[in-house]
């Protein structure tokens, strides 16, 4: 279970920065709040969390963990977020959930 969880995980990152590379769209703004996915993610891990969705929280995580190294350098723009500061960043927190990833299953076994 905990490798799956991470096979999710890890095709979420991936997939949404594919995506994001391919279609750089700005983030949708609501009275000059802007949405980043890493919100979506957090909803998403809330809401994984309540119902014990393992798979749903994988995607969740991932979309928070693929902004992670952006949110902590203070990123500004779609540049920052492919600059090599964020990749190796979200390597390395992606790696700390592959260390992790029999601690995180745990609620949902």
């Amino acid at each position: 279970m905990a490798n799956l969880f991470f096979l999710v995980f890890g095709l979420t990152i991936l997939i949404t920065r594919i995506i994001l590379y391919i279609r750089p769209v700005s983030s949708p703004t609501i009275v000059d709040f802007r949405l980043h996915h890493y919100m979506y993610g957090i909803v998403l891990v809330v809401i994984s969390l309540l119902f014990g969705w393992i798979y749903l929280f994988a995607i969740g995580l991932a979309l928070f963990v693929d902004e992670l190294a952006w949110l902590l350098m203070r990123g500004k723009d779609h540049a920052d977020n492919y600059s090599w500061k964020s990749l190796v960043g979200t390597a390395a927190f992606t790696l700390l959930v592959f260390l992790l990833r029999d601690c995180l299953v745990l609620p949902f076994v």
